[in-house]
């Protein structure tokens, strides 16, 4: 597996334990909530909620394994830019919500990615004129891959 596809999947990972801290937070409430309404000193938790704790310690303990090069610069929810990285590095996902590549049954086998901005399109631009472009999916994690200068530019024209 490349280190995109490991940032894709921790990223994808996150997600889903935050969604479930939520669910088991909800689970619980509503345990404790049915013990008061029945005056009742035990509150009885259901199975449902030991899955979903279980299944947070699953993410938890695959994300453990799955530790990204700390001296690798990525663009996700983690890095210094925040949600803005994280915005950045899901541009090229279709409308279902899969990367370019990643298996999509809506796309058929596999993900088109986003029809509106396709690898080595100019975005936008910097500062100082350089370009902005979508980057390849292997690459798009790296920040320096989003930036081109002019002078790059025309020497891949």
């Amino acid at each position: 597996m490349t280190d995109s596809t490991i940032v894709d999947l921790r990223r994808e990972l996150r997600k889903a334990r935050e969604a479930l801290a939520d669910t088991e937070t909800h689970l619980a409430r509503h345990a404790e909530m049915n013990a008061a309404l029945h005056c009742s000193d035990r509150v009885m938790y259901s199975p449902l909620h030991a899955k979903v704790t279980a299944a947070m310690h699953g993410i938890d303990h695959a994300l453990e394994r799955t530790t990204p090069d700390p001296s690798a610069p990525t663009l996700d929810h983690q890095s210094s830019d925040g949600p803005w990285a994280a915005l950045v590095a899901d541009l090229d996902r279709c409308e279902h919500g899969r990367h370019r590549g990643d298996s999509c049954g809506d796309c058929g086998s596999e993900s088109h990615g986003n029809p509106h901005l396709t690898p080595g399109q100019v975005i936008g631009y910097g500062l100082y004129g350089d370009r902005i472009v979508m980057p390849d999916r292997e690459s798009k994690h790296e920040i320096s891959a989003w930036r081109r200068t002019s002078s790059e530019a025309r020497r891949r024209a």
